[in-house]
């Protein structure tokens, strides 16, 4: 029975420590300057979710500006860059993805590309 109640102490103080050296979200802000609307703004925010470590992404199309918060033992902010940047869009210097960005519908294309 000691042995047990040893046991479940340790695990329980390697847990306790596992958690507490768990590393705050950080949150970033990214230029991006190809979104133009609405549509540009779930796109991004949709593809960004299934990234991994990504908790949080709020796009201003507004500001042309991308809030993102991650995990940064799970990722770090140039895997943040490309991710938006596979979703077809550019990405503080990170150009979008080009294929990617030939898919987007019409409105989220740069105003030149819009015919």
């Amino acid at each position: 029975m000691k042995k047990l109640i040893i046991l479940l102490g340790l695990i329980a103080g390697i847990s306790w420590s596992a958690n507490a050296q768990a590393k705050k979200p950080v949150t970033v802000t990214i230029n991006t300057p190809t979104v133009q609307c609405d549509q540009c703004k779930k796109n991004i925010e949709n593809y960004m979710k299934r990234e991994e470590g990504v908790t949080k992404v709020n796009v201003n199309y507004k500001s042309k500006k991308t809030t993102v918060t991650f995990l940064p033992d799970k990722t770090n902010i140039e895997n943040v860059r490309i991710g938006i940047a596979n979703a077809g869009y550019d990405a503080d210097d990170e150009k979008a993805n080009e294929d990617s960005y030939k898919k987007l519908p019409t409105c989220c294309k740069k105003p030149e590309d819009q015919q």
